[in-house]
């Protein structure tokens, strides 16, 4: 279509700066003439485009011309870049084209100026399959099958309707409408296991008329912990806990005050401080952690 061909060519020459006439004739499999009356259309059309004839001549931009400079501000320019980013980092597809365009419309030539990866260190292949499986599901509106283990560590067998996939606080959680329970659930997709995209499909347009609550519900008792962390783990501190729930201490050690699931999880976070740690209260949780650590050294006895 001409019109695609118009913004192609605009697309080129913001990031060539210069071509031929004959170049664009061999890209778009068109004649020299129709190039020219395509440069003729988009001078009409304001963008300031021009053409030199002879030796060291082309077809070339004005020098830093942004192309929807009056659309979008510099600023909103960088937040849709980082959109862009954000949603590469999910592994979506063909994301690559569309930033690199946009840095050529917007004129960012930085290179590599933000990368946004949400996987851990080491991430597994399987965990980026588990993405492209649930991208597929909720495009294609297929429900989907999978083990998913709670806090506790039990298991249970879903089988799901995806309706979002959400980041909140460090973890990707999968929004959907469990058939098992005949409501509303949130997962946290860590901890899906075993995920199967089945045949069924469903209408996503029957959940948006119902009032829903996402809300991800524990299923331990949820309590205020506090503790101090000696000055030897302070590269954990500020990586784990928000810069709210941390008291810097004299002595250089830190003190932690959250609200915090208990469960299995969580005696196993406080055992990983090892030696370092200060269990202030509750002091009961003292108690679990002494049992635990003394049930693991019988084993080596």
């Amino acid at each position: 279509m001409q019109i695609d061909r118009l913004f192609q060519i605009v697309y080129i020459l913001l990031d060539k700066k210069r071509v031929t006439a004959k170049e664009l004739s061999e890209i778009f499999e068109v004649s020299k003439r129709t190039i020219y009356r395509d440069i003729e259309k988009l001078s009409m059309a304001g963008i300031p485009i021009y053409a030199n004839k002879g030796n060291g001549g082309g077809i070339s931009l004005l020098n830093n011309f942004v192309m929807n400079k009056s659309v979008l501000s510099n600023e909103e320019q960088n937040n849709l870049l980082i959109g862009l980013e954000i949603l590469k980092a999910t592994e979506y597809e063909n994301v690559d084209g569309a930033i690199l365009k946009l840095k050529n419309l917007f004129n960012k030539n930085i290179d590599n100026w933000i990368e946004v990866d949400f996987s851990n260190w080491g991430s597994s292949k399987a965990e980026k399959t588990k993405f492209e499986m649930l991208k597929f599901a909720l495009t294609n509106c297929r429900s989907i099958k999978f083990n998913y283990y709670n806090f506790s560590g039990d298991k249970t067998n879903r089988i799901v309707n995806p309706i979002k996939l959400i980041f909140k606080h460090k973890a990707w959680y999968l929004q959907a409408f469990c058939l098992l329970k005949n409501d509303f659930r949130t997962f946290k997709v860590y901890r899906i296991k075993d995920l199967i995209v089945t045949e069924g499909t469903f209408d996503r347009n029957c959940y948006n008329s119902v009032e829903t609550n996402f809300s991800y519900q524990h299923t331990s008792n949820v309590i205020n912990l506090k503790i101090i962390l000696s000055s030897q783990v302070k590269h954990r501190v500020y990586d784990e806990f928000d810069e709210k729930d941390i008291t810097r201490n004299k002595d250089g050690s830190f003190s932690i005050n959250i609200m915090v699931a208990e469960d299995e999880w969580l005696y196993n976070y406080i055992i990983s401080f090892g030696q370092y740690i200060n269990i202030i209260e509750p002091k009961y949780i003292r108690g679990i952690i002494k049992n635990k650590l003394e049930l693991t050294l019988k084993k080596y006895k």
